[in-house]
């Protein structure tokens, strides 16, 4: 007799190979604090390893308190991108490689890092910065192989596209419901899991 998989949140299709600008969706049963109902970009995935940030955990701090040196009219929230490298400030945008030097796009319309100095003037410009700029303590790390694992393991589903939309555009508590409905029906089942079993 085959054995039954009595896991209800396995995944009912393929989950297409991460790459650099997918979205890692969590699992709703995942309860680490960090990445419970996250979506993290990734910045990097390849033989040395992966690395993302989570872009729906805000803080209740803000980077005119870190950085009280940089004169923005706006305050600006700060994200927890993941749990290493904490005491690190990363930064994703909209602004392009013309306008940040040196980033890398991550995916249409995401760019991630470049240099701070030009981004900084920007800041203090007087510009319209919502749904621009979005800054980050720590990140997320893998090991060689380690992703991989976890999302046949069915702890991610991999989304390609509308990250530019999730990322920026989309209220914080609402990205992880807003990607999950971008997977389609199969995946009802995901949305309608309580956030706290307990209360049930």
């Amino acid at each position: 007799m085959e054995e039954l998989d009595l896991d209800i949140f396995n995944l009912l299709d393929n989950q297409p190979e991460p790459s650099r600008g997918s979205l890692l969706v969590a699992k709703p049963t995942v309860e680490d604090f960090c990445f419970k109902r996250s979506v993290s970009v990734l910045v990097d995935h390849d033989a040395e390893g992966s690395m993302g940030v989570i872009v729906n955990k805000p803080t209740r701090f803000t980077l005119n308190e870190l950085m009280p040196e940089v004169k923005c009219d706006e305050p600006l929230p700060l994200y927890l991108g993941g749990p290493v490298g904490t005491n690190m400030l990363f930064f994703l945008h909209t602004l392009g490689l013309e306008a940040i030097p040196e980033s890398v796009q991550l995916a249409p319309g995401v760019f991630f890092g470049g240099d701070f100095d030009v981004l900084k003037l920007f800041l203090e410009s007087g510009q319209q910065l919502d749904g621009k700029v979005k800054f980050l303590i720590g990140y997320s790390g893998w090991t060689v192989g380690q992703l991989d694992s976890e999302v046949k393991r069915h702890d991610w589903a991999v989304l390609k596209e509308n990250a530019a939309e999730l990322i920026f555009n989309t209220p914080d508590d609402l990205v992880w419901d807003q990607a999950v409905k971008n997977f389609g029906d199969q995946y009802r089942l995901w949305k309608t899991w309580p956030d706290d079993v307990s209360l049930n």
